[in-house]
């Protein structure tokens, strides 16, 4: 009995969305194929996570502390 070969599939895209979605909200990341991924980027409610972690690595760090929070 030979072995099977396991199939070959499909890489999947990794998006992050930037608007709801479906039953995704924004921020949530999820993989889909590449022609699915591409759809969602040109209707603008997601993003390949790459460019997300660029994005989110440009902006400048919250500088809102906490001290003094506790206090009324």
């Amino acid at each position: 009995m030979a072995a099977k070969k396991p199939e070959e599939k499909e890489k999947l895209v990794s998006m992050t969305f930037i608007k709801p979605y479906s039953r995704y909200t924004r921020g949530d990341r999820a993989g889909f194929p590449p022609d699915r991924a591409k759809q969602l980027e040109q209707k603008k409610v997601a993003i390949p996570s790459a460019q997300a972690k660029q994005e989110a690595a440009k902006k400048p760090a919250d500088d809102k502390g906490t001290e003094g929070a506790d206090k009324t």
